[in-house]
């Protein structure tokens, strides 16, 4: 799995409620510890958020959520 995948991913998980892209962007820059790219993470929730396995969820224009279907591991 990707680091910027893994990093939003996680971003998602702890939310628990949809956010828009660029909170995400900000999250996952906070939670890495270092600048990511604004065109990786759009391309990443683009990407995850279609077809049969996708990982995320867009609610609606620029709102992601994580995949109702995703297993979040237990802690």
């Amino acid at each position: 799995m990707s680091p910027v995948l893994e990093t939003v991913t996680l971003v998602l998980e702890l939310a628990g409620e949809p956010m828009r892209a660029r909170e995400i962007h900000t999250a996952a820059e906070q939670l890495a510890g270092e600048p990511l790219r604004w065109t990786s993470v759009k391309g990443t929730l683009a990407a995850y958020a279609e077809g049969c396995e996708a990982r995320f969820e867009r609610v609606r224009r620029g709102y992601y959520r994580i995949g109702r279907h995703v297993v979040q591991p237990s802690g």
